[in-house]
């Protein structure tokens, strides 16, 4: 029987991994992009049978809702969502600086765009035997990392926060999907050396930070309502 999996923002990074490291291991892929052409690049890139694309822009509520139609049309039921579209749009600004409109553009994609498609594809995970819900986290989200961290350019205030807002929504559908709900969890992938973090040192690449991911995506353990890294459960 075939196995589906939506991964947003999936055109690059680790979405891109994400979705590459699924299909490989026979998932049918359905590859979130919010640039259609860039998406497009992206399965033919992968050049994957089993990899199709889905453009959605999660700060759209009627995009949302397209793609809920677009992927019903292909399965009544999908296995895994993972919550990967996100953006980090404060890299070495201090929360001093930062402008309001950017903390609420923020917040408006990363925490309400994961809460809107967690509530709009609930019905397709939910016809899954053992659905899972993955949202994709950071070390950052975590109060206690941060305290604790010394590389100046993670003070994100809007990223972070966002991120912070997620394992909270994370923890309250993990109350809700206890007893009867598909399971839901974070995952953070520890830090990943890129350019929307000014290629901060000693991080992972994108593919090995997917290889967290991956790994508890499709893991035969329960981890509902927790926040993980590669370690296991993460401080708050």
């Amino acid at each position: 029987m075939t196995k589906y999996v939506f991964v947003t923002g999936a055109n690059k990074g680790i979405g891109y991994e994400i979705a590459r490291q699924l299909a490989e291991k026979n998932y049918h892929v359905f590859l979130g992009a919010r640039n259609k052409e860039l998406g497009q690049k992206a399965v033919e890139s992968l050049g994957l049978e089993n990899v199709s694309l889905i453009q959605v822009d999660i700060a759209d509520t009627e995009s949302i809702l397209n793609s809920v139609d677009e992927i019903g049309e292909v399965t009544d039921n999908l296995d895994l969502l993972v919550n990967n579209d996100g953006v980090v749009l404060d890299i070495n600004i201090l929360p001093s600086e930062l402008r309001l409109e950017t903390l609420f553009r923020s917040f408006e994609i990363n925490f309400l765009g994961t809460f809107q498609m967690i509530q709009a594809f609930l019905p397709l995970v939910k016809e899954a035997n053992g659905g899972k819900i993955v949202n994709i986290t950071t070390d950052m989200s975590s109060q206690t990392i941060f305290d604790n961290c010394d590389l100046p350019q993670l003070n994100t205030l809007g990223y972070n926060s966002s991120k912070t807002a997620v394992n909270s929504l994370t923890l309250a559908f993990g109350k809700e999907f206890e007893s009867d709900g598909p399971e839901i969890f974070g995952v953070t992938p520890g830090l990943i050396s890129t350019n929307q973090n000014g290629n901060v040192p000693l991080g992972k690449t994108p593919a090995e930070g997917a290889q967290v991911i991956v790994k508890y995506a499709i893991s035969d353990k329960s981890y509902n309502g927790k926040i993980l890294n590669e370690g296991g459960m993460i401080p708050w």
